[in-house]
């Protein structure tokens, strides 16, 4: 029997001793458990603010690099100074593709409070009337920013005119 009884005390030793290992290892583990959790919480917490920033700053990116190619087409439509010669080239090129001749063009400098310093061109074209709005849309696409102050049309034959267009172009 002291046998029965030595089992039975070293299996009460035993299981005293595993409770002792418990309440000095696994209990503090436990609370180490709940503030790995919390720092998990805060992490998350802190990742979600950074990919939304990182994303705003991602679409700001966009934007500037759109800007950025605005502003570089935006200078290219307004040189630097008045290049007439460049706007005579262009102006030429713009009639001979809608079908007219450039017959003449004068220059006036100016300025306008709302646009800054422009060059005015008196142009007159020749050629046919069902061509005019060809000649009007080159205007508008060119790739100087120019736009037609006035326009001033005369039949010269059944199907020919002759046109004064008043153009004001920007410089800087």
């Amino acid at each position: 029997m002291k046998q029965g009884n030595s089992s039975q005390l070293i299996f009460v030793l035993l299981m005293l001793l595993m409770a002792a290992a418990t309440a000095f290892f696994v209990l503090p583990m436990r609370d180490d458990i709940t503030a790995l959790k919390t720092q998990k919480e805060t992490a998350a917490g802190e990742l979600s603010v950074l990919d939304s920033e990182y994303n705003e700053l991602t679409n700001l990116s966009n934007e500037v690099a759109k800007s950025e190619a605005a502003k570089v087409a935006l200078l290219d439509a307004l040189p630097v100074g008045t290049a007439q010669d460049s706007m005579i080239l262009e102006l030429t090129d713009l009639a001979e593709a809608s079908g007219f001749a450039l017959n003449a063009i004068s220059f006036t400098e100016g300025s306008d409070e709302a646009f800054g310093k422009t060059l005015t061109a008196n142009v007159n074209v020749s050629g046919e009337y069902k061509k005019v709005i060809s000649l009007l849309s080159g205007i508008e696409s060119a790739k100087r920013l120019m736009r037609v102050k006035s326009i001033g049309i005369q039949r010269t034959s059944e199907t020919g005119i002759s046109a004064n267009l008043s153009i004001e172009a920007y410089y800087q």
